[in-house]
């Protein structure tokens, strides 16, 4: 008797092993192999990531799959505006020399945005091709410039009638006492980025596929000269005259993205690997490329203290003065600034005329900025703010003709 059941239990798991291996023995890889992170900020790299053409360091996109044939592929900030971007029923099929699984499809993301994929998947490495069409890019995808410098001016007052920022500041109904002040800084704030803009961007172009690109200005920002500027009441003619004089060149591929997550929420992402190594070559500065695939490392696997060190380290051999004023802020903003890096900064858009896009931070998204400037001020402009109905500030935008 006993024999018998020893009998049964040895047939129970023969069974059991056949039935596994019928169900694995003829796949190129088992689930346990290929189910990983995989990721283009270590080395060996294990992802080679492309978004519209162009490589993508510091991401990490992450698979699954229960019986090698489908599975789901997890973009990690890849999609901006997006933590995760899920993309489910991703088909495996085996590859020509059957040494790799491939795929392709296409999904549509949470924000809207459709994304056709195709890759290659070992357990050593995954090769992923991205086509991503934002889903307002009929309204925002565009070549912009800004609006003419206009000012009407007569004995007793200037009138400003358009420029390139838009600042929309008011006050809450018990404070209306600290009005006359709010609209001199409301004036003083686009006096100057009406010349602080077009000093710097030429013009502004968003992507259908959610690629940033720009034609930005190689001159030297002088701020003492754009306060004058400010304060002259220039024509349209004398300022356009001034702009000639600065040069302008066009940015690279792929140092940002940007998203329309919903009715109005604009996300402008960054790709910091690339943004480092194009100030390091502005700076004449060589520094390995592999310290700077780093520091797309530690942007997403460190907590921000940590990475505020780094960077301090960092930028002995940079000098880079907005990295220093950067660095200078307490720990709170310093650690809602590395949130941005990574999951993109969020804004607003307005388009409620044909002639106008305004993209802005509101009064919450100039929190980390109002703590800047209180450092370099030594001012404490928080209890400022906390009087203020709005506070947006940003920029007023024309379609290119």
């Amino acid at each position: 008797m006993k024999t018998s059941k020893k009998l049964f239990y040895v047939a129970c798991m023969a069974l059991l092993l056949v039935s596994c291996e019928k169900t694995y023995n003829d796949k190129l890889f088992w689930p346990g192999e290929i189910n990983q992170e995989y990721g283009s900020y270590i080395k060996p790299y294990t992802l080679d990531l492309t978004y519209s053409g162009e490589k993508l360091a510091g991401k990490t996109v992450n698979f699954k799959t229960e019986d090698s044939e489908t599975g789901t592929l997890t973009l990690n900030n890849v999609i901006p505006g997006e933590n995760t971007t899920p993309i489910n029923d991703v088909q495996l099929n085996e590859s020509g020399e059957k040494d790799a699984y491939t795929f392709n499809g296409t999904s549509v993301t949470k924000t809207g945005a459709e994304v056709k994929y195709s890759g290659r998947i070992t357990p050593k490495a995954m090769q992923l091709s991205l086509e991503v069409t934002m889903a307002h890019y009929g309204s925002v995808a565009n070549t912009y410039v800004f609006p003419a410098y206009s000012h009407t001016t007569t004995e007793e007052v200037t009138v400003r009638n358009s420029g390139a920022s838009y600042v929309n500041i008011t006050v809450k109904e018990e404070s209306e006492s600290i009005k006359p002040i709010i609209l001199q800084i409301k004036q003083m704030a686009t006096n100057v980025l009406d010349v602080l803009f077009p000093y710097i961007l030429k013009d502004l172009t968003l992507e259908r596929n959610g690629l940033v690109t720009a034609n930005y200005t190689t001159s030297s920002i002088n701020f003492d000269e754009i306060i004058e500027i400010a304060n002259a009441n220039k024509t349209d003619a004398e300022f356009k005259s001034l702009l000639r004089q600065r040069t302008y060149v066009p940015s690279p591929i792929g140092l940002a993205y940007w998203n329309q997550t919903d009715d109005n929420s604009f996300v402008l992402q960054l790709n910091i690997p690339a943004i480092i190594s194009l100030i390091t070559q502005n700076n004449g500065q060589e520094i390995d490329n592999q310290l700077i695939i780093g520091i797309g490392e530690a942007l997403i696997k460190s907590d921000p203290i940590r990475l505020k060190l780094a960077l301090s380290a960092l930028n002995t051999v940079l000098n880079n003065q907005i990295l220093t004023y950067i660095l200078k802020v307490d720990d709170a903003t310093f650690t809602m600034l590395m949130s941005w890096l990574k999951n993109g900064i969020p804004m607003e858009i307005s388009q409620t005329t044909k002639d106008h896009t305004y993209i802005y931070f509101n009064k919450e998204s100039l929190t980390p900025f109002v703590n800047i400037i209180s450092s370099l001020l030594k001012m404490d402009l928080k209890e400022v703010t906390t009087l203020l109905d709005k506070m947006e500030i940003g920029v007023d935008l024309t379609i290119q003709q």
